[in-house]
């Protein structure tokens, strides 16, 4: 697929930006040993570097320009990465920088409130199979069912963790939304090229959160699940960064 050269530009900024930081991330951990509160004070530069290159995927959404598919994905395409863009703000600026003991659970609930409507919109926009297409996706009575589960569990107190149900909502909505992307190539409503970027945007997607559940882990300091946690977590962007490049890049058509 031939891009223009401020696609390839942004494409190479955000390669660039990310061996940084993924070196960074690794000579941080190396010097930490896994110590959470070390970890923390030291990724000052990965956090700036990352966001950066969620907004430079970000903008790739928004320059596509005449090189798109139809109108309407590549209005579904940007809403979405105005979602994720949100999210990975509340992650790395808010959580980081203005997060206390008190809001940093609220931040992250709200992360991924953020990346749950982002991934509503990449569901319905996966689904169509012409551009006529307003139907409504069925598939959305799991993620919905899961939602109205929360809730339902949160008024009899069986949960009180706001990420935890945020996770346990998210879950669904993220599993329908790499089933969808897969049969984007059965639908054939996008080229080709575009369906197998789309497939292969959500599978590292998918890997990525897999990696944040992972992460999530915690221990001791210096104990194998810290340093299990740890390593999970500077994996994460191996995934996340190729997953938000390509599907931005989902809404170029080829040979525009």
């Amino acid at each position: 697929m031939v891009y223009s050269k401020l696609v390839s530009s942004l494409i190479a900024l955000v390669a660039i930006l990310f061996v940084s930081f993924f070196v960074r991330d690794w000579l941080v951990l190396h010097e930490c040993g896994a110590v959470q509160s070390c970890l923390d004070s030291a990724s000052d530069f990965q956090n700036i570097t990352k966001f950066i290159v969620t907004c430079v995927a970000t903008l790739l959404a928004f320059t596509i320009g005449r090189r798109l598919v139809t109108k309407r994905d590549r209005f579904f395409l940007q809403m979405s990465f105005l979602m994720i863009l949100c999210a990975d703000f509340c992650f790395k600026i808010l959580y980081n920088y203005f997060g206390t003991i008190d809001t940093r659970d609220n931040f992250i609930t709200l992360g991924i409130g953020f990346f749950f409507i982002a991934q509503m919109i990449l569901i319905y926009r996966h689904t169509r199979v012409s551009d006529d297409d307003w139907s409504f996706p069925w598939i959305y009575c799991v993620p919905l069912a899961a939602v109205l589960a929360m809730i339902v569990l949160a008024q009899l107190h069986v949960l009180e963790s706001y990420v935890l149900m945020a996770v346990l909502a998210y879950i669904p909505v993220l599993l329908c939304s790499l089933v969808v992307a897969c049969m984007t190539l059965k639908f054939k409503f996008f080229p080709k090229a575009n369906a197998n970027l789309i497939v292969l945007g959500m599978v590292c997607f998918t890997c990525c959160d897999a990696l944040t559940g992972l992460s999530l882990l915690s221990g001791a300091d210096h104990s194998t699940i810290e340093v299990f946690a740890a390593v999970s977590n500077n994996f994460i962007w191996l995934f996340y960064v190729p997953a938000i490049i390509f599907l931005a890049l989902s809404g170029y058509r080829r040979n525009v």
